[in-house]
């Protein structure tokens, strides 16, 4: 709002029942625009402090000479004060940008500001990614929910906190940030899958199976990890010739599907023809499971008994040439 509007709420006459010019000012009224003047006050006084957004990829960061200036002018203001707030935020988020070879002590000096209470969210953030490169998952996602408090529409940090939910079996979890990510970004490809990765893993195979079969409208490398997400499904039920149908229908035959590992597709491909009795594709499915994880055993069994069923086969045909 500008200074003359202020003003002009403030000043404003209020006529009294006589219909002439007031000649005092509503007690209310003066409260009431003191009140929003206040509002509006604070308002920019808290953008102002807002803390800018973090850099979030190596080409937005600082460049390291201008890295190496800011953790040397906050070390400087840590030695007058060792528990400055700011200086410690500064430090922790500088050498979390500087590279992953300083995440160790990145982390100390952030855990020292977060425990002597600072509240800036880029704590929170500059953690959750640290832990999560270390590999401490129940860690990462506990600071990126203390950064979704901050920023419940930050759409980078709830997919990251739904992926730990699901990494760490908290599959009911990982489906409700799932849906929340696909009401505020309908027809993301990408929600889709994982909601219907999350679903599929709470059991709620009904849903699970709506999800895949939206997916397939995404097309490209989308649609086939959706028929192959059903093909495993209907092999999960027994129903080995619908699952061949839809591995069939991803391309598997021709190619490797990217997003899911060669032993994963080809193994589910292999049970599927085997169950049917469909010896030779099946057999050449569990060779390309022996390529990508060769000491594979239950590749190993399969393909021994594809080919202990393919040479019964020839023997009986050969029997009937005769």
């Amino acid at each position: 709002m500008t200074h003359r509007a202020v003003e002009e709420s403030r000043l404003k006459p209020v006529r009294g029942s006589s219909g002439g010019g007031a000649r005092w000012l509503d007690g209310r009224v003066l409260t009431g625009a003191a009140g929003f003047v206040i509002v509006v006050l604070f308002g920019a006084l808290w953008m102002m402090m807002r803390p800018a957004p973090l850099p979030r990829r190596a080409a937005e960061f600082p460049s390291p000479a201008k890295l190496d200036a800011r953790i040397a002018s906050a070390q400087d203001r840590l030695r007058s004060d060792p528990q400055d707030l700011s200086a410690l935020v500064e430090l922790g988020t500088s050498l979390f940008e500087r590279g992953k070879g300083d995440y160790i002590d990145a982390i100390n000096v952030l855990e020292q500001a977060r425990d002597l209470g600072a509240l800036d969210p880029r704590i929170f953030y500059c953690l959750g990614i640290m832990y999560q490169e270390e590999g401490l998952y129940p860690y990462a996602l506990t600071e990126y929910q203390r950064f979704l408090r901050h920023y419940p529409e930050d759409k980078e940090i709830r997919l990251l906190a739904a992926k730990l939910d699901y990494r760490l079996g908290l599959f009911d979890a990982a489906t409700k940030e799932y849906e929340r990510l696909k009401f505020q970004t309908p027809g993301d490809p990408v929600v889709e899958e994982n909601l219907g990765l999350s679903l599929w893993g709470d059991k709620k195979l009904a849903r699970a199976r709506t999800a895949f079969q939206s997916l397939k409208d995404a097309g490209g490398d989308f649609s086939r990890r959706a028929e192959f997400y059903l093909g495993q499904l209907a092999l999960q039920d027994g129903r080995a010739a619908e699952a061949a149908d839809h591995f069939a229908l991803c391309g598997l035959a021709e190619s490797s599907l990217p997003g899911i590992p060669d032993e994963r597709a080809y193994a589910a491909m292999a049970q599927a023809e085997q169950a049917l009795g469909r010896w030779a594709p099946a057999l050449d499915a569990w060779k390309k499971v022996l390529k990508a994880a060769p000491r594979d055993p239950k590749a190993r069994a399969g393909e021994r008994e594809c080919s202990r069923r393919l040479a019964a086969e020839a023997r009986r045909a050969k029997k009937k040439r005769r």
